[in-house]
């Protein structure tokens, strides 16, 4: 019997330790969830990320690079063994994971919400998801949820849409499914993929659920090619 495939949505928010990705990556872990431990450095869940500038909190006038802010951030709320394939690993890994992974709202979040007042894992996606909704989506992400929103929910694209793309705080971050966090956080070239791959196909399922969770295979697959092992 195969193993399951992973879903999107528990792959991404623990990557700092070991990662929501398991075994199958290099240096990732895929046993994290939204439920998260109270130290997100502990449960590896910004290592993944990295790269472009943001501002610091701390009215620093010099922007540092988003695997600075998490580096520090991991430092900062745990220990430099919970950095993503090493202290020594890190930044090189950190770097490519950023060019292939990561999307321009990822990083303006991780520079917001990088913080030592959100060492809490879950207050930390909390304040991501929040900043998302002040995010305008790039077209590839409107074209990737319009898509998603037609093969699972046909009578409530409009509905679907909304959903997919906003956060109810008062809901709270497991509120937050597989098509928020792809259409978000991931580069514009993987949301494409995603969306030739994983949305349109006549055997996703009969209702909303089933396609939901076949969507969420599908993209945690491709999210699991493009990651980076890390460096030897």
């Amino acid at each position: 019997m195969p193993a399951a495939r992973p879903s999107l949505r528990l792959l991404l928010p623990g990557l700092l330790a070991a990662a929501p990705i398991a075994a199958a990556v290099a240096c990732a872990d895929s046993t994290a969830s939204e439920a998260g431990s109270t130290s997100d450095a502990g449960n590896g869940a910004d290592s993944a990320r990295d790269g472009s500038k943001g501002k610091t909190d701390g009215g620093d006038t010099d922007p540092k690079t988003t695997c600075e802010i998490t580096r520090a951030y991991g430092e900062a709320c745990g220990s430099d063994s919970d950095l993503n394939c090493g202290a020594s690993g890190f930044d090189a890994w950190c770097e490519a994971n950023d060019k292939a992974i990561n999307s321009e709202a990822f990083r303006r979040a991780q520079a917001l919400c990088l913080t030592e007042s959100n060492c809490d894992g879950a207050k930390r996606r909390d304040c991501e998801y929040k900043h998302y909704n002040e995010e305008t989506p790039t077209a590839s992400q409107k074209a990737l949820v319009a898509a998603y929103c037609e093969t699972c929910a046909p009578s409530d694209v409009a509905g679907c849409t909304k959903r997919s793309t906003t956060y109810d705080p008062t809901k709270g971050i497991k509120s937050v499914d597989d098509i928020f966090i792809a259409a978000w956080e991931l580069t514009d070239d993987i949301v494409d993929e995603i969306k030739t791959q994983c949305t349109g196909a006549t055997d996703a399922g009969s209702d909303v659920a089933t396609c939901a969770k076949t969507f969420a295979n599908c993209a945690g697959d491709i999210y699991l090619a493009r990651l980076p092992d890390c460096p030897k």
